[in-house]
């Protein structure tokens, strides 16, 4: 045999002997090639030099060059992106209601201003709409953040769609399921939910019935004091604006014009 037959033989010999070589081919499937279903966010040279590395070694070391990237994606993208998906309390139409609220209402107090400052009524009365210019712009700044300040006041939320039709024997067939697949690293349907049963059972409710879905008390401590600081934000950032609004009107000559 020649020298190069030889080495194609040590290196089968070099891979066949690795410990855990399923198990990372499993991973590089998964998370490293091209168009798989979880996809990690890294550059091209640090795929290429983890994949040549990988072709070597199963040593842990091999996944030293991507690790910085990688838990620099967790910290400044996933992380940051959970906890703005966590601190919505309300389902989309529930969100989209209460903008519409907050418009309706920033609405009805500018009209009442400029009602007020067309008439001959004195300035004082001019302040009387400033409780619609606080409601409206508080409860949008916090529909802006995804927060319905009712749902806040109560400390609750909306289900999720999967959790408005999950029942007891599907939280059972979950547990086992995740129990039996404890050790695989390969999902049957990688991130993709449009197969899963509640879909379909939630695209059927109405827009009415969405914004009046089931709720739940708010058990996580620490989501609670992070939404109560959105809303105390929006709180002052309405005082303040509103000042400024009722102020201009204030300012505003008299119409007179009845």
């Amino acid at each position: 045999m020649d020298d190069i037959e030889w080495t194609s033989i040590l290196t089968c010999i070099i891979v066949t002997t690795q410990p855990y070589r399923d198990e990372i081919s499993r991973i590089i499937t998964v998370y490293i090639a091209d168009n798989s279903p979880r996809e990690l966010n890294i550059s091209s040279r640090e795929k290429q030099a983890l994949l040549h590395a990988l072709q070597n070694t199963t040593h842990p070391s091999a996944f030293h060059s991507i690790i910085a990237t990688v838990e620099y994606s967790l910290r400044r993208q996933s992380h940051p992106n959970f906890i703005r998906w966590a601190i919505c309390n309300g389902n989309r139409p529930r969100v989209i209601f209460a903008r519409g609220l907050g418009v309706f209402t920033i609405a009805a107090g500018l009209i009442a201003d400029l009602i007020i400052t067309l008439s001959s009524a004195g300035r004082a009365w001019r302040v009387i709409p400033f409780l619609g210019w606080f409601i409206g712009i508080a409860t949008l700044i916090a529909a802006w953040k995804g927060m319905c300040v009712v749902l806040h006041g109560m400390h609750h939320r909306h289900l999720r769609p999967w959790e408005l039709f999950a029942d007891s024997t599907d939280e059972v067939s979950l547990t086992n399921e995740k129990s039996a697949s404890h050790d695989s690293l390969v999902s049957s349907s990688g991130n993709s939910f449009e197969d899963e049963p509640w879909v379909p059972k939630y695209a059927k409710r109405n827009f009415i019935r969405r914004i009046f879905d089931r709720e739940v008390w708010i058990q996580e401590p620490a989501l609670r004091q992070i939404q109560d600081t959105i809303f105390l934000q929006s709180l002052l950032g309405a005082f303040v604006l509103s000042c400024i609004f009722v102020g201009i009107f204030c300012a505003v000559p008299h119409g007179n014009f009845f």
